[in-house]
């Protein structure tokens, strides 16, 4: 079966901008403190029309920089990879929180004649995928989706659908999000709230950034001359409703598995959450490995990118494909994550066929 690939990789992180400074950040001691925002940046540096998008939210600044990364990371043109047989996924959890609270405080304090139409318009949810669209050109599907952090492996089921389906011939997929102090006092109230003991640990700091991905079947990419990084060879989505998130961990990562032809055994590297629930589901990927299976690599992005929510899962991807294509790592890898309400992804990515 034609799998899917991965052919462009685009990263905009607290310290890393693009795919090899991401390899290179993976390699670094992460040190005790996270950072936690992504430093101020000109779109100019990464878009050809940035002046269009001057006032964007930063959400949406963040996606449009690292679709900008990933599509010539893939070795396209921007000016070419739009049309009719592109399409954009993008997956969030919150978005751009801060021109809504500000829209918000403006409409209470001063009064509606104030308060800023731009500040409404950039920050509904799809104000990310809409100006990709435009910026990119892609007059394809076009789609925003809302989750937790396991919204990546959504977001990459949606592409694969639309690839498989014949709609699309490559995707553009892409995880955003920004930091904000309501946000964060929200969570810290909530954690506050619930903590009980079990699994708990610390509760992940919240940070911004976005990754993503080109996405196209493995033969198209092959078509025309290049070589993905890796292939996504399967992936499951879920959500534990009963006691156990090891034990439902676990269950996912085995049908993940099921149609790559690989057992989670053979997992070279485990690409762990940063979300809640970690050490539940650390404990289910020892299950689904079994005694016998040799002790993987475990790459720990939250020492070094924080928990950037719905962009989180499609970091972990890009970790896993950025290091097989790099050669740091044979495959395949592991990834999973979870969410606060018990939403669970695993999937699995291998090396790609070399021309």
């Amino acid at each position: 079966m034609d799998r899917v690939a991965v052919s462009g990789i685009g990263i905009v992180s607290p310290r890393a901008f693009g795919r090899a400074a991401f390899l290179r950040m993976l390699s670094l001691d992460p040190g005790k403190d996270p950072a936690l925002r992504v430093p101020e940046f000109a779109l100019e540096q990464y878009l050809e029309n940035a002046r269009s998008f001057r006032r964007v939210a930063d959400a949406t600044k963040f996606a449009l920089a690292s679709m900008a990364l990933a599509i010539g990371d893939a070795g396209f043109r921007p000016a070419d990879f739009g049309g009719e047989r592109a399409g954009l996924v993008v997956g969030i959890s919150h978005g751009a929180v801060t021109y809504a609270v500000e829209f918000h405080r403006t409409l209470l304090l001063e009064g509606p004649l104030p308060a800023s139409p731009l500040h409404f318009s950039e920050s509904v949810p799809n104000a990310p995928a809409g100006n990709g669209a435009i910026a990119f050109r892609i007059q394809g599907p076009v789609h925003t989706l809302i989750g937790e952090e396991p919204v990546g492996t959504q977001a990459v089921d949606l592409a694969a659908s639309l690839l498989y389906d014949g709609f699309v011939d490559r995707c553009l997929v892409a995880g955003t999000e920004e930091w904000n102090e309501v946000v964060a006092h929200a969570y810290a109230q909530l954690d506050h709230a619930r903590r009980d003991g079990q699994d708990a640990g610390d509760p992940p700091a919240l940070s911004d950034g976005a990754a993503a991905l080109v996405l196209e079947l493995e033969s198209a990419v092959a078509g025309r001359g290049a070589t993905p990084h890796a292939v996504i060879g399967g992936w499951h989505i879920g959500r534990c409703l009963a006691d156990s998130i090891a034990d439902a961990t676990a269950d996912a990562i085995r049908a993940a598995c099921g149609p790559t032809g690989h057992c989670a055994a053979e997992a070279d590297h485990v690409v762990s959450p940063t979300g809640r629930h970690r050490r539940a589901a650390c404990r289910g990927v020892v299950a689904a490995r079994g005694d016998a299976a040799r002790p993987p690599e475990w790459i720990d992005l939250l020492p070094v990118l924080g928990n950037p929510m719905g962009a989180s899962n499609l970091f972990q991807v890009a970790a896993s494909a950025a290091l097989i294509s790099d050669g740091a790592l044979e495959g395949p890898g592991l990834v999973v994550s979870t969410g606060i309400q018990r939403t669970l992804a695993a999937a699995v990515l291998s090396a790609a066929e070399r021309a």
